[in-house]
């Protein structure tokens, strides 16, 4: 593939990725349910798609079949926490706060596969922490006179911002253990994109119902969350919000086809066959660009607390990545996109990016970038 056709596709599920967030809140639907609808309604899209890359390339062998089913599991627990941070604290910041992955993916690769830490992770490490809390919105609690800027202040008796910082955090962590087995799962069947995440996605919607059968409640197609775009004053905790109806579906639509069919797919696509720090630069647009649009569609405006969040935790990200190297080299990319240092040196068919996230050699621990979704 082309250097310039992988940046398009990749751009393209870049740009599908800054919606998600806009519409799981356009849709509306209880968090574990609209995790199962968007995964589980385009695989009928899918299917084709795998079936050539199946009749082509060849199937899965079992060690990326296991690897993309693990995948998907913990993709699912990330997707269910990520919806009920969007829910709580917004589109935006729960957009930001899933970042944490820069953190926890180097982690599981020094413990399990005893690959180094990048020296730079202990500086990117205390700026992400103070980043995220600053991004959910805790650090404002602490002023005198603090009020939530829209809905109720708490639920269950914890305050919503603390809440969704919470469910933030675990979808990050969950996240950055996805990209470890999906990464797993790439390297041992290099060549094949569509195939894993078809995989991914089917086993995606298993976690959500699990957490249906643990709070005792089903499938919820009728009610949705938000009143009028914010969480109910009244009973918060119900989370019962105005009847499911067809702007939602709309919104369910393009979550499932955009935002997790054609996104994963090109994203993975466009990663695997360009520069990783090229590629985390381009997806760095996605939590970015979600930032603005959710300020426009929904009216969520930062705080400037939560502003000086948003700049540490993407610039965190951003100098894990190595983007100040395109900075400090203009030579850092070759015709074809692949460093100047590593021209001769890739195996051929190497594979250089996990599921749909950022661009990683599978050498090098450090994390790609994404915001999800």
């Amino acid at each position: 593939m082309s250097h310039g056709k992988a940046v398009l596709i990749l751009l393209i599920g870049t740009a599908c990725l800054a919606f998600s967030a806009i519409w799981v809140k356009g849709a509306n639907f209880e968090p574990a349910t609209s995790v199962v609808l968007r995964c589980w309604l385009p695989i009928i899209i899918f299917l084709p798609f795998a079936w050539r890359e199946y009749k082509k390339k060849g199937g899965l062998n079992k060690a990326g079949f296991v690897w993309s089913a693990i995948a998907g599991l913990i993709l699912g627990i990330d997707f269910t926490a990520w919806n009920y941070s969007i829910f709580f604290v917004g589109a935006g910041i729960a957009s930001v706060l899933l970042n944490l992955q820069v953190i926890i993916l180097p982690l599981l690769a020094f413990f399990i596969d005893r690959e180094r830490v990048p020296a730079n992770y202990w500086f990117v490490l205390p700026v992400m922490a103070v980043g995220i809390v600053a991004v959910g919105g805790v650090f404002d609690m602490l002023l005198p006179g603090y009020e939530a800027a829209a809905g109720p202040a708490e639920l269950w008796g914890i305050p919503t911002a603390v809440l969704g910082t919470l469910a933030g955090l675990v979808s990050g962590v969950a996240y950055g253990t996805y990209l470890y087995t999906s990464r797993k799962a790439t390297v041992v069947n290099p060549g094949k994109y569509v195939q894993p995440i078809f995989i991914v996605t089917i086993f995606q919607g298993i976690a959500p119902i699990i957490w249906m059968l643990i709070r005792g409640e089903g499938f919820n197609f009728t009610q949705g969350v938000l009143i009028d775009g914010q969480l109910p004053m009244d009973n918060p905790e119900a989370m019962a919000g105005d009847p499911i109806d067809a702007m939602n579906w709309v919104n369910m639509i393009l979550l499932a086809v955009l935002g997790q069919f054609i996104a994963w797919t090109f994203v993975q696509i466009g990663s695997a066959n360009m520069n990783p720090t090229l590629a985390g630069g381009l997806l760095l647009l996605s939590p970015v660009s979600t930032i603005f649009i959710a300020a426009i569609i929904y009216g969520e405006i930062p705080t400037m607390l939560q502003v000086i969040g948003v700049v540490l935790v993407l610039g965190a990200v951003a100098y894990q990545n190595g983007l100040h190297k395109i900075l400090e080299r203009k030579d850092l990319l070759s015709p074809d996109g692949i460093p100047e240092e590593e021209m001769g040196s890739r195996p051929e068919g190497a594979v250089t990016s996990d599921g749909a996230a950022g661009s990683t050699p599978v050498s090098d621990p450090a994390p790609g970038v994404d915001d999800k979704r």
